[in-house]
């Protein structure tokens, strides 16, 4: 794990530090989006593989605009799968003024390292761009929704959420960046069962069309299924085609 872990970090520094020969083409169009690969694998004492896959598609024809993501998580040891992971997310927005947007998004998560048999969410709210310069960009939403959760053990959950989330990206050069997510989901039901998750990650353009992208993603459920843990954390080093 020790060895993994320095793996990612030294990754993440060539990710920030280098200078790729070609730059990446702006995308042309209305429609973008990329789609990456990430491959963790260990011989010896214990066969273990874990394979990712993601991928986001946004169309802006002016207007309304729209984004999707999916991203797939499989692990497996001495042969046997022993956990996976589905999600999915597809979000609309629209100008209300300069810098202020209403959206609305639905999503769908399959967690089984988490003990999570199916999670359906629906958000609706204001999207405010907070800072819009060269290399720095926040957006911050805020909204209202309804979760439904089906649990692997315990009682299924209906509740209603406040959400926040705060999207931002640092531009270092031309060929890289620095991005975080982050989102926070509180139960107007009970207050008990909120909910946290953050993603940065580390790009770098490789070729005109593939990047290297290093990630650390946390998960954190207040009140977790029983017998499963409250955090769940993924890191991995991905190669990503953009176009």
């Amino acid at each position: 794990m020790r060895t993994l872990h320095a793996a990612l970090i030294s990754l993440a520094v060539i990710a920030v530090v280098s200078t790729p020969a070609e730059a990446q083409d702006p995308a042309e169009g209305p429609w973008s989006g990329s789609a990456e690969v990430s491959a963790v694998a260990t011989t010896g004492n214990s066969d273990t593989r874990t394979f990712g896959l993601g991928g986001e598609v946004a169309y802006d024809p002016g207007g309304w605009s729209w984004l999707a993501r999916a991203a797939y998580v499989e692990t497996s040891a001495d042969d046997q799968l022993r956990a996976r992971s589905f999600n999915g997310l597809a979000e609309a927005s629209r100008n209300v003024s300069e810098r202020l947007e209403v959206y609305g998004r639905g999503g769908y998560l399959r967690d089984l390292f988490a003990g999570i048999a199916r999670r359906v969410t629906t958000e609706g709210g204001l999207a405010w761009e907070a800072v819009a310069e060269a290399s720095h960009s926040l957006e911050v939403l805020a909204g209202a929704g309804v979760t439904r959760e089906i649990r692997l053990v315990g009682n299924d959950l209906t509740i209603w959420t406040a959400n926040a989330t705060g999207r931002y990206a640092w531009t270092l050069s031309d060929t890289s960046a620095i991005t975080e997510e982050a989102s926070f989901v509180a139960d107007l039901n009970t207050g008990e069962n909120w909910r946290f998750a953050n993603e940065v990650a580390a790009t770098a353009a490789l070729t005109s069309l593939f990047s290297l992208k290093v990630s650390h993603k946390l998960s954190y459920l207040n009140t977790p299924v029983p017998g499963f843990k409250s955090t769940d954390t993924i890191s991995a080093a991905a190669l990503v085609a953009t176009f």
